[in-house]
């Protein structure tokens, strides 16, 4: 059975590290990069931390739920993908989860998403019987 594909687009914290690696290994040296990468944290607002915070956390329960059934993949909303996503499945609310590039799940509804994924995993389920059935003549 293959995976079922969850993409999440989401505005995604991001920081500027040192890109020079020999200026890195004196910043690391100095603990300038760590004060600077937690400065950087700290100045987004507190909801977009939260709600990182939380989609991390349901993907962690959604992964030991469904186990290898799931493959995840975050995309930056602001990013080309992320706005041509946006565009293309007409997301008006973030975070969205685009599940096997057929429904859409807006912020993050938890028994929505679930309900979602066993769909695709029954729907998977009937196509294999389905299969099955054509090669042994029934």
């Amino acid at each position: 059975m293959t995976p079922i594909n969850i993409e999440i687009i989401m505005p995604m914290l991001t920081t500027l590290e040192f890109g020079c690696s020999r200026c890195g290994i004196l910043f690391n040296q100095l603990d300038v990069q760590k004060d600077y990468y937690s400065d950087c944290c700290e100045e987004y607002p507190e909801e977009w931390k939260q709600e990182a915070a939380a989609i991390l956390d349901a993907v962690r329960r959604l992964s030991s739920l469904y186990k290898h059934r799931l493959r995840f993949k975050l995309i930056d909303a602001q990013s080309p993908l992320g706005l041509w996503k946006q565009i293309r499945y007409r997301i008006s609310q973030l975070p969205a989860f685009i599940v096997d590039r057929k429904h859409l799940c807006y912020g993050y509804d938890s028994e929505k998403l679930e309900s979602i994924i066993d769909l695709q995993i029954q729907e998977a389920s009937r196509l294999i019987n389905r299969e099955v059935q054509n090669r042994v003549g029934y």
